[in-house]
C-alpha cells in the first residue's frame, strides 16, 4: 500500500507591449485550403509584462490580476483568509513559490462547481493552495485525493488542511505520482469527476492516460502549465526541455486519439504569473 496521511497525524520526515493581434487567412497557392496565418504584430515569444518595471504602453498583466482580484475573489473562495495562511507557511517552509494564482484556483473551483463534481483527484500536492480550492467546491459527502512526492511538502499541505479547516478533508497519497495512480481504483461511490494535474510535466502524458481511466464518461481532467510561456510551439532542436517535450507528448497523444477518447481544448492565460494556459480534456468514453 502506499502511505498515507491521516487528518490528525501529520507525516514527519527528516517583456515588450502586448499588441492585439489581426490575423489574416491567407491562401496557399499549391492547395485549396484556405490556410491561417499570423500577421507580424502577432510574431512574438513574450507576452505583456508582469511588473509595472518592465516596459509597457498600457497596464501590466500583473496590474490587471490585481485590478480584478479584489473585485472578483469570493469570501469563500479566493478571498477566504486562510488561504494566504497557506502560502505564508509554504515560504516558511521553503517550499517554491509554484502554485496556482488565486484566479487560477477560484477558476478551479467554478469548473468543480459547474460540473458538479463529488470526487476529485488531484496529482501535485505541493503547499495544499490548488487543493484547498477545490476542496472548497465539493458538497459535505464529497471526496478528494491528492497525490503528491514530497514528504515535507505532503506533512506542510496536512498542516495547512488542518489550519483551513478543509470539509471533506483531502488524503494525501505521498509516493511517485504514476506509481499510485496504477494503484488507484476508482472511489467505490463513483468514478472522479475532475483530475487537476499540476506536477511535473515530463510524467504529464502518464499522468493522464491514467486520470482518465479513473475518470467518469463525461468528467475533466485539466493540466496546468499547458503552454510554457509559448515554448511548446518551438521545435524539440529550439526548445529541448523536458517539462516542454512532456506537454507537447500530450498534445501528440491527443492529436494521435483523433478525438475518440478525449474532447480537447487549452486556455492560454496571461496574469501576474506570466504566460501560461490550462489543457482541458473532456473524457467521451466510458
Amino acid at each position: 500500500m502506499f502511505p498515507r496521511l491521516s487528518p490528525r497525524a501529520l507525516y514527519n520526515t527528516a517583456p515588450r507591449p502586448f499588441h492585439r493581434p489581426s490575423p489574416a487567412l491567407v491562401r496557399n497557392m499549391t492547395t485549396p485550403t484556405p490556410v491561417w496565418k499570423p500577421d507580424a504584430s502577432y510574431e512574438r515569444r513574450d507576452m505583456p509584462p508582469r511588473d509595472a518595471g518592465e516596459p509597457s504602453s498600457g497596464p501590466t498583466a500583473g496590474q490587471v490580476d490585481a485590478y480584478l482580484a479584489p473585485k472578483l475573489l469570493h469570501p469563500s473562495y479566493g478571498a477566504d483568509p486562510a488561504l494566504p495562511a497557506i502560502q505564508s507557511r509554504a515560504l516558511e517552509a521553503g517550499i517554491p513559490p509554484i502554485s496556482v494564482s488565486p484566479l487560477q484556483g477560484q477558476f478551479l473551483s467554478i469548473l468543480a462547481l459547474s460540473i458538479g463534481a463529488e470526487r476529485i483527484l488531484e496529482v501535485g500536492t505541493l503547499a495544499g493552495y490548488s487543493t484547498a480550492f477545490l476542496s472548497k467546491a465539493l458538497p459535505g459527502h464529497g471526496q478528494i485525493d491528492t497525490l503528491e512526492l514530497d514528504p515535507h511538502h505532503a506533512a506542510v499541505a496536512q498542516e495547512n488542511f488542518l489550519n483551513a479547516d478543509l470539509f471533506p478533508f483531502p488524503t494525501i497519497h505521498v509516493g511517485p505520482a504514476l506509481e499510485t495512480l496504477k494503484r488507484l481504483e476508482k472511489p467505490a461511490e463513483g468514478a472522479y469527476d475532475l483530475v487537476f494535474i499540476d506536477a511535473d510535466k515530463e510524467g504529464t502524458l502518464g499522468y493522464v492516460k491514467e486520470g482518465l481511466r479513473l475518470l467518469r464518461k463525461g468528467g475533466v481532467v485539466v493540466v496546468d502549465n499547458a503552454v510554457r510561456s509559448g515554448r511548446i510551439a518551438l521545435s524539440r532542436e529550439e526548445e529541448p526541455s523536458p517539462n516542454v517535450d512532456g506537454m507537447r507528448r500530450l498534445y501528440d497523444w491527443i492529436e494521435q486519439d483523433g478525438g475518440r477518447t478525449v474532447l480537447a481544448n487549452v486556455t492560454q492565460t496571461v496574469g501576474a504569473k506570466s504566460w501560461d494556459g490550462f489543457a482541458i480534456l473532456y473524457k467521451l468514453v466510458e
